[in-house]
Parts: structure tokens; C-alpha cells; sequence
């Protein structure tokens, strides 16, 4: 939308008329009170790069799936992908005092809980020591170098 930035853009499609109904031979489920937020930040492999980012025909047919899927009376109560998209009650929208940016109910998956602390608490440890064994030399032959001129560091 925005070619020459990387800003978060945000796009609202408003409908008056959610409750139930047919409509272009489609049966439409009662959706009044409802908010459906889709976030595809993650689906642009451009995220950290101000670029232009413009989806394919597949893509584009994928996220209008999420859309007619939540219109659709088959659509589970609780309607939602992590990371992707999420149907939410007015009522929640209202708790969290009207904010609208979709991560506010988009439940995203913290990847640092597969960590393995322990292990990467013991690699960090070695990498400081070489660290601090290297400064330590480091430090020995500045010392001599000065006592080799005269200048002896105390």
C-alpha cells in the first residue's frame, strides 16, 4: 500500500449489515458484535525492508478464505490462528478499552520457550571466560610493554 515505507498499515473493511442473510447465493452467518482482525505481518519474507510488498493471486485468495470462512455459518465460535487472525466479541474490544491494533487479540507464540537455558546459559559462560582470559592477557602484555620502555604500570 505504502511503497516507500515500513510503517504497520492497518485496513478496515466496515459493514453495516452483519446479521444473517443470503448474499450472492452465499449464506451469510448473524456476525453483529464482532470484529475480525487479521494480522499478515507475517506473511511478507520483507518484514525488516523498506520494499515494495505486493501479494500473489494465491496469497490474495487465502486471506479473502479467512474472511468468507468467519462470514460462513459453519464458522467455529471460537474463530482464530495464532500469529494470523482472530474473531473477537465487542465485549472484549471494550475491556480492552476500544483499541484497535490487531496484536492487542492476535495471540502471538513467544519462540524463546524451546530455548534450552541451561545449555545456552553454559555456552555463554565459556564464550565470557575466553573473553575475560584474553582481556586478562591482554592486559599482562600492555603491563610489560610499559615496563619494557620505563614506564611500569602499578
Amino acid at each position: 500500500m505504502f511503497y516507500s515505507t515500513d510503517i504497520s498499515v492497518t485496513l478496515w473493511i466496515l459493514n453495516n449489515n452483519k446479521r444473517k442473510r443470503t448474499l450472492n447465493n452465499r449464506e451469510l452467518r448473524n456476525r453483529e458484535n464482532e470484529v475480525l482482525f487479521v494480522d499478515l505481518r507475517t506473511w511478507n519474507n520483507l518484514i525488516y525492508e523498506k520494499s515494495y510488498v505486493m501479494f500473489d493471486e494465491e496469497t490474495i485468495q487465502k486471506i479473502k478464505k479467512i474472511y468468507t470462512d468467519w462470514q460462513s455459518p459453519n464458522c467455529p465460535k471460537k474463530y482464530e490462528q495464532p500469529e494470523l487472525y482472530r474473531s473477537v466479541k465487542k465485549t472484549e474490544i471494550v475491556q480492552k478499552g476500544y483499541t484497535l491494533v490487531p496484536s492487542k487479540y492476535i495471540e502471538f507464540i513467544d519462540k524463546d520457550l524451546n530455548i534450552n537455558y541451561e545449555e545456552e546459559m553454559s555456552k555463554i559462560q565459556k564464550e565470557m571466560q575466553n573473553i575475560l582470559t584474553k582481556e586478562q592477557k591482554s592486559q599482562e602484555m600492555l603491563k610489560s610493554a610499559f615496563e619494557g620502555i620505563g614506564y611500569a604500570i602499578k
